[in-house]
């Protein structure tokens, strides 16, 4: 919805300045008699409905959903509607604004008897034995209870909380682990992890509607249409239009499909003098947007926008104050804020705000205007603001296009949004590059003990010893900005994480509720979720074990397979896992994938001959996944790769590329690279062109002595690639690249 001048903004109360009767018929309505309309009726009319008896103002009209599906479910105008909404509604772009309507839909037989009110959101929900009931008010819930009450269901309860911080640098470590160590538990299933923050960010083309459209719509507008972006509401006290189909599922569904979203979030409008309280209101609502976000399933660090429509000069201070409670209080919260405003007012009054630095001020700008030219230009931001992926630009409103056969109305938006996502680790490893350039690496000493050693640019390296038992090699994730979780495998068969916040490292923490596990290999969401798996110490097969910051530990759980050697997670950017791993069977190269709709796929042989190790995999970007391995017999590294809804390539030889021991691939100093012990010891690296080749593998001058394998930290392709290697001595070694300095001297550590 855009502009406070030059459209038809917000039906809002100006709506009531027609008569109910008008803006019915202008709709194409369902009405109920004259007698329930006219302005002559009595005072109240009784509605039946599933064997309740409402009393309603008379002059509401009574729409009947069955007769016409796709009537616009509309809570700005007074009206009861009945029974169940389309899945396909034919809603005004532009409508936003509520007041007292109710909505009655027919619910099983079994249904408590329970009513809530949210009065952040201005809704009241009922339910009783056959009947559900959704109701909106403007400024005062009476009406609406005594409507429930001439029905006979109770008066409802307040039920608008504030949701739990996430902005704390405390983790919980576990929250449900067993008193007494089991030696095997049974499996059990994990819940798909919240989507994340990644699923808002698009460049390109995008639209926005007053109600969520059907998922027959969203897949003929996928397959046809130019958009790939959609705008959602997900809450608040002006959201206008009813949304049946805008459920957790809906959202993971077209999450899957390859949608991007633009959440947002319909409250108090300065328009109309609702800001009363700014600074409270606006804390207020961001505690209500971070609830109805996280029962959509939106993580940590997803951009909420609220729709701030045009208002006149006079509250501008009311609306900058309010913006700042909002930014800073979704913040707290561990999410990025976004505000969607008109761009002669609120786009106009923070890029000043940004100017002078005196506010908070949102990490994202929505601009509404309607000037035809998809781009995020406006005259009014000033030189460096929301630079760097931090627009997006509704150019045109009120349009009606069909794309397979699927009509909406809709306005249309161009995105530049590429919010930084911060922490989150792709690949399972025994060190990590973090964000702020430090790297830090996890080894058992000679006595099992856990040490972890760190250094930072040109600084020492320092070592730490964090105690433990410790059976193989630990695997570390970064979650955020400053905490690391390393997990290893104890010599009793627990599971254990120590953890890091940046104040230091705590105790390790069995996870016992997880029975005798295998060496883990984890990586993590930057939102906190962390997927660990192991090969199960009784039948070989995958287990996954999952930390979600909001509800501790779940699992395991039994993904199947038979694993020879150690899994191989990768996390990709859209927040799908594939695990993979060489079958204990035939040797072959299996995998198991976690969509973006959270459920896990059956195993699946991917073929490729018989592998002679265990298979090493890196997530790009871009969506396409490489996988390597050593040729059974032979010395020859190999490839293959899987691209989004594609086949898995054939195997092919990455550049000629021949040596001894594993591969390992890495997204490092500006690109995709390959590792691995060269004949006579020496580390060979090459890095894929432009063009996909794999130039031929080529020695590192001053690094020798390979005893082992070379892994590498995991980080982002713009860090130092950090390698390391068991030299001949059996010391841990390492050297960097760099693409300023090239490869430094070779350090021993451990």
């Amino acid at each position: 919805m855009e502009g406070w001048v030059g459209r038809p903004v917000m039906a809002l109360r100006f709506a009531r300045l027609l008569t109910v009767l008008a803006v019915s018929c202008t709709l194409g309505l369902s009405c109920a008699t004259a007698s329930a309309v006219a302005a002559s009726g009595p005072a109240l009319q009784a509605v039946s409905y599933a064997g309740y008896r409402f009393e309603v103002p008379a002059s509401w009209p009574v729409i009947s959903l069955a007769q016409q599906q796709q009537t616009c479910v509309r809570f700005d105008l007074h009206a009861v509607y009945l029974g169940t909404p389309g899945a396909d509604e034919s809603c005004p772009g532009w409508l936003l604004g509520t007041t007292e309507a109710i909505l009655i839909q027919p619910a099983p037989a079994g249904m408590q008897r329970q009513s809530a009110e949210n009065p952040v959101a201005d809704e009241i929900t009922a339910s009783a034995p056959g009947i559900v009931v959704s109701a909106t008010f403007d400024t005062d819930p009476a009406e609406i209870v005594q409507i429930l009450a001439s029905a006979g269901l109770p008066a409802p309860r307040l039920t608008a909380a504030p949701p739990a911080g996430r902005g704390g640098p405390a983790r919980e470590l576990t929250t449900s682990a067993a008193p007494v160590r089991a030696a095997a538990v049974a499996s059990s299933p994990v819940p798909p992890p919240e989507l994340p923050a990644t699923v808002a960010n698009d460049v390109g083309l995008g639209f926005d509607t007053c109600t969520a459209p059907s998922s027959g719509a969203m897949q003929a507008w996928l397959l046809h249409s130019p958009y790939r972006a959609v705008g959602i509401y997900i809450g608040g006290a002006e959201r206008a239009c009813d949304q049946p189909n805008l459920t957790a599922a809906w959202v993971r569904e077209q999450a899957a499909a390859g949608w991007r979203f633009i959440p947002m979030y319909a409250g108090p409008q300065a328009a109309l003098g609702q800001l009363t309280s700014p600074a409270q209101q606006g804390a207020a609502d961001a505690d209500d947007a971070v609830t109805q976000a996280q029962g959509l399933g939106f993580g940590p660090g997803t951009p909420l926008y609220y729709d701030m429509e045009s208002y006149p000069p006079d509250e501008a201070g009311a609306v900058i104050a309010f913006l700042a409670a909002w930014t800073i209080q979704l913040h707290h919260l561990g999410y990025d804020a976004g505000v969607y405003a008109s761009s002669d007012s609120g786009v106009a009054d923070l890029a000043q705000s940004y100017a002078s630095g005196s506010d908070a001020t949102p990490d994202v700008i929505f601009d509404a205007l309607w000037n035809g030219e998809a781009n995020t230009s406006d005259s009014h931001y000033l030189p460096g603001e929301w630079t760097g992926g931090r627009r997006l630009h509704q150019f045109s409103g009120n349009a009606s296009e069909s794309f397979g056969g699927a009509t909406m109305v809709i306005d249309q938006d161009y995105l530049d949004v590429t919010l930084p996502v911060v922490g989150g680790t792709a690949q399972a490893s025994s060190a990590v590059v973090t964000p702020k350039g430090s790297t830090a690496v996890f080894y058992a000493s000679p006595a099992h003990q856990l040490i972890e050693e760190s250094a930072s640019g040109a600084s020492a390296w320092t070592p730490t010893d964090l105690g433990g038992d410790v059976i193989g090699a630990p695997s570390v994730v970064e979650v955020g900005s400053s905490t690391l979780d390393v997990f290893y495998l104890g010599g009793d068969g627990d599971l254990f994480e120590v953890t890091s916040s940046g104040a230091g490292w705590l105790p390790a923490q069995p996870v016992s509720q997880l029975g005798q596990a295998g060496v883990p290999e984890a990586v993590a969401q930057p939102n906190g979720v962390i997927d660990v798996f192991w090969r199960g110490t009784q039948d070989a097969s995958l287990w996954l074990a999952q930390y979600d910051p909001g509800l501790g530990w779940a699992g395991p759980q039994d993904l199947g397979g038979t694993v020879d050697g150690l899994p191989d997670p990768v996390e990709q950017p859209s927040g799908q896992v594939q695990v993979f791993w060489r079958g204990a069977v035939y040797g072959s190269l299996w995998r198991v994938v976690r969509g973006s709709a959270g459920t896990w796929s059956s195993p699946q042989d991917l073929g490729m001959g018989v592998l002679g190790g265990q298979p090493e995999a890196i997530a790009l970007p871009t969506g396409e996944i490489d996988v390597f391995w050593r040729g059974l017999g032979q010395r020859y590294v190999w490839s293959t790769v899987l691209l989004p809804g594609a086949s898995p390539a054939d195997p092919t030889v990455p550049g000629g590329s021949a040596g001894v021991g594993q591969p390992w691939p890495a997204l490092a100093a500006g690109g995709e690279w390959l590792l691995f012990e060269g004949h006579f010891g020496g580390l060979r690296v090459t890095t894929k062109a432009a063009n996909g080749a794999w130039p031929a593998a080529l020695p590192v001058a001053g690094i020798s002595g390979l005893a082992s394998a070379p892994f590498a930290a995991a980080g982002s392709e713009s860090g130092p690639l950090a390698v390391f290697w068991i030299g001949l001595g059996g010391q841990l070694w390492t050297a960097e690249l760099t693409g300023a300095a090239g490869w430094s001297v070779p350090v021993a550590l451990g």
